[in-house]
């Protein structure tokens, strides 16, 4: 995070991967308790975040470092003008507004406890997706525009209406 920003549960996070090529999305759920499926043993994980992971895991529950691991950490922006959209980097922001924190939490929580949000797609059904459902209650990935704004969004969206039946 820049310096001086704190972070609150229920922020939209990312973080980026290789080089800045794409980010990775998570919510930031403060405090949460995690079991190790292994051993049954439970702990605390003080500053933790909820993420769809790929390759069949899901939904997970990790630290803040593990979630970020040494690159940067930023914070999704809500509620920015059109133009904004149009021009700030892909996967950063989002026109549409969000819903409380504790809502935010609870659908996070809701899909970890679950695991139901359905099978990982790159482009279709990310940890972006996951975040903004979590955040708006839509599924939306504005990082898979390129780069395009509105008009990427648009067809986007289409796009991804018309492969739904096919994709899931």
């Amino acid at each position: 995070m820049a310096t001086g920003q704190v972070l609150n549960p229920g922020d939209h996070i990312y973080t980026e991967c290789l080089g800045g090529s794409y980010y990775h999305h998570g919510i930031y759920v403060g405090r949460g308790l995690v079991t190790n499926p292994n051993t049954g043993k439970t702990r605390t994980i003080t500053n933790a975040t909820c993420f769809y992971k790929p390759k069949g895991s899901g939904i997970v529950l990790t630290c803040l470092d593990c979630f970020h691991e040494g690159n940067g950490l930023y914070r999704y922006e809500y509620d920015v003008s059109l133009l904004s959209f149009t021009f700030k980097t892909s996967g950063s922001c989002t026109p549409w507004s969000c819903y409380d924190p504790n809502t935010v939490i609870k659908r996070a929580y809701d899909y970890l406890r679950d695991q139901n949000f359905g099978d990982y797609n790159f482009v279709f059904n990310n940890c972006e997706h996951f975040a903004t459902k979590c955040k708006m209650g839509k599924a939306r990935c504005n990082q898979a525009l390129w780069g395009t704004g509105l008009p990427g969004a648009l067809v986007y969206n289409v796009t991804r209406r018309l492969t739904k039946d096919i994709l899931w």
